[in-house]
């Protein structure tokens, strides 16, 4: 449910803060809800997870400058492939991780533009 001030939204039903000029002040306890997707990012959707059951190719949808996004990944025991766009660029030298190398994945996504995505990742076991 959206939620308006003085007949504006300012929070969206996908929890998106927007119309918000001038604000200060203080909150707690404000998260988004975790959201199952099967191979597109969505730059509107902030918390994303994937449990994989074959490999996967990604795309990404809904992107703006300043858009964030995280992907908590799971490869499976297998494990399997994920394969990201061109569009996605990656730290050191612009090489994906070793997927196999970590069972776990958690990858922060910031759109650089309307093209250009940087992302990160952090892999654990169990």
């Amino acid at each position: 449910m959206a939620i308006k001030v003085t007949g504006t939204t300012v929070i969206d039903n996908s929890r998106v803060l927007q119309n918000i000029t001038g604000a200060n002040g203080v909150y707690n306890n404000f998260h988004p809800a975790s959201t199952a997707i099967t191979s597109v990012i969505d730059f509107s959707t902030p918390f994303m997870t994937l449990t994989m059951s074959g490999n996967v190719t990604f795309t990404e949808s809904n992107k703006s400058a300043g858009r964030t996004a995280i992907l908590i990944l799971n490869t499976n025991s297998t494990p399997f492939a994920p394969t990201f766009s061109a569009n996605i660029k990656w730290p050191a030298g612009g090489t994906a991780p070793t997927w196999s190398t970590y069972r776990y994945w958690e990858i922060s996504f910031v759109c650089w533009d309307a093209t250009i995505v940087r992302a990160v990742s952090a892999g654990f076991s169990a």
